[in-house]
């Protein structure tokens, strides 16, 4: 047809639905037809009408005016929505948060939600903070981050997670898609990174420091970039008392479910803060307690990388890391005995450094095997039924290394009454836990145990032996 027309462009015109080919594309009339939209599918929708009538047209001059044009009434409807409707905000959120915008139009929105943060429902905050930290200008960043601390309050938020547990098993945790949309902010400006990390470095005082504050903290430090900065604000601070063993502790063993995605984070954070012991005793305890913590709050994988990480500490033949290591592996073994024992493969390694180890860490090292070894009784009584081979690898191991050890050494050996069960009047001597034809007997300490052990003490001095 266009050989035959004298004008395309007016021919082309024609072509267009008469109320609006005076005006292509009147699209500042587009939100007044969204409901049209959302419940018409058809051809004949006045907004898709309006919008289809863009691919008539031979190029866009102005494309970001274009966008601008056909985006700014839809922003509007949407903000006016959600002051009339505040159930719809994480969806309008959501909406604005796909938007091409310029983050100004959007001052008015932040300061909405900012307000409305301490209040919102739990399940709402992922989309609440993805909207506020990846909309923020490096104008008003320092103003938002200082909002997000003070109105983001994990202590109350893991009380809340902690008692829908049960009704959110199959889903992923709230906190953990909030560290998740917090750590996708901080990656996604870099200026909002710097402004959160110069806010936590700027606080003076212990009480100033908060969950948010290490949460932020080990999220940074999983950032290849920001390892080593971060790794030096944290050691300083926890000798200087701002992050305290209680902090610690709180964090990981309140939002371990948020914390999930770390636990290597964490391991690698411990690693650094027990080697650092031999520098300065005042991290020893923060340390301590990141192992601790992370143990009783991760699962069976993370625990076997956290007792070979401890016993690669014992062996590492610097005396301060060795024997934080040591006491960190009594505490985990008196909190828990059973789960420890299941790595008692791992634990029997510390054998191989026997040589290096002093009295105290020796004497240290038999606490947590007498633990491992004796500490059996319910496991036996419980399964009256069944017979039961006591040939723990620990007890063999122990039995033999330590015998010679007492042997080829000379020092007398004594055992706190507390690492065995106690009865009155019923005595043995303690040489005959670690090595029965030991010429030193005469030595050894004796002491009194509950008649109930003494079956398990005479199965030491015969391994094979099967009990009832």
């Amino acid at each position: 047809l266009q050989n035959y027309t004298e004008d395309p462009a007016v021919f082309r015109k024609c072509l267009l639905p008469s109320t609006i080919a005076d005006n292509v594309p009147k699209t500042t009339r587009l939100p007044e037809f969204y409901d049209e939209l959302e419940n018409d599918n058809s051809s004949s929708c006045t907004a898709r009408l309006i919008l289809h009538q863009l691919r008539w047209l031979d190029y866009i001059a102005q494309p970001e005016v274009l966008t601008e044009k056909l985006i700014e009434p839809i922003v509007v409807y949407l903000k006016e929505l959600m002051t009339e409707n505040p159930e719809l905000t994480v969806p309008i959120l959501d909406a604005l948060s796909n938007l091409t915008l310029h983050s100004e139009s959007l001052e008015d929105v932040r300061e909405m939600v900012l307000d409305r943060l301490e209040s919102a429902e739990l399940d709402d905050l992922a989309v609440i903070l993805k909207f506020l930290l990846q909309t923020v200008t490096p104008s008003t960043i320092d103003i938002v981050v200082y909002g997000i601390r003070q109105k983001l309050d994990f202590r109350a938020l893991g009380k809340v997670q902690n008692n829908t547990n049960n009704q959110q098993k199959k889903k992923q945790a709230p906190e953990a898609l909030i560290i998740e949309s917090i750590k996708l902010g901080l990656q996604f400006h870099k200026f909002v990174c710097d402004s959160w990390l110069k806010s936590i470095v700027a606080l003076e005082e212990q009480r100033e420091h908060k969950v948010i504050d290490l949460l932020v903290l080990i999220i940074l430090y999983s950032m290849t970039s920001m390892k080593k900065k971060v790794e030096i604000i944290i050691k300083k601070k926890i000798v200087q008392g701002n992050i305290t063993a209680a902090l610690i502790e709180e964090t990981i063993m309140c939002h371990a479910d948020g914390l999930l995605g770390y636990w290597n984070v964490l391991l690698s954070l411990a690693e650094s803060l027990l080697r650092s012991c031999q520098q300065t005793n005042a991290i020893s305890p923060c340390a301590s307690t990141l192992y601790i913590s992370s143990f009783k709050s991760s699962d069976v994988y993370y625990r076997q990388e956290i007792i070979g990480a401890l016993v690669t500490h014992i062996g590492s033949g610097i005396e301060a890391e060795m024997n934080v290591a040591l006491n960190v592996l009594l505490q985990l073994v008196k909190f828990d005995v059973s789960s420890v024992a299941v790595y008692s493969v791992f634990v029997k390694g510390i054998l191989d450094y026997l040589d290096n180890l002093n009295l105290y860490q020796i004497r240290t090292l038999f606490d947590i095997f007498s633990l491992l070894a004796l500490t059996v009784k319910k496991n036996i009584y419980k399964l009256k039924k069944k017979k039961l081979l006591l040939t723990n690898p620990i007890r063999l191991e122990m039995h033999l290394q330590m015998g010679q050890l007492i042997c080829g050494q000379k020092f007398k050996l004594s055992l706190e009454s507390n690492s065995l069960i106690l009865e009155k009047n019923t005595r043995i001597s303690a040489s005959l836990l670690v090595c029965p034809q030991s010429k030193y007997l005469d030595q050894v300490n004796c002491v009194t145990i509950n008649q109930e052990q003494v079956q398990v003490v005479q199965h030491l001095s015969n391994p094979q032996q099967t009990m009832h």
